[in-house]
């Protein structure tokens, strides 16, 4: 009986090899995943930030740290046809990651305007 031809190659190192070329995507895969929900739960925060403050400063209360009011404050809190606008902004501590894209920024502002009285 004879052996055919295609069965006497050495496939030893196809498995390592593969490995080698397929790990980068990994990890750039499961990095850039972590970098993506780092940043959307810090832009998640923002909006919240901004949204406590627009409602205190709705209520004329005092304003959160990291806001600041945009334009005037309520001149009668119990009008709801006038609105108060709040700012907010927080840094990202994103930049200290290797090969991270540029596109993001440093810090995410976030506008919110509320209902006086509201």
């Amino acid at each position: 009986m004879t052996r055919s031809r295609r069965t006497d190659h050495d496939d030893r190192g196809v498995v390592a090899l593969e490995f080698v070329l397929a790990v980068p995507f990994l990890l750039m895969l499961i990095v850039g995943a972590v970098v993506l929900g780092n940043f959307l739960s810090v832009k998640t925060q923002t909006v919240g930030l901004a949204r406590d403050g627009a409602r205190a400063a709705a209520l004329q209360k005092a304003l959160p740290a990291d806001t600041a009011m945009v334009g005037a404050p309520c001149a009668n809190p119990t009008d709801p046809n006038q609105f108060v606008t709040v700012s907010a902004t927080k840094s990202v501590s994103l930049r200290g990651i290797p090969f991270l894209p540029i596109l993001l920024p440093a810090d995410i502002t976030e506008t919110v305007t509320m209902r006086c009285g509201g």
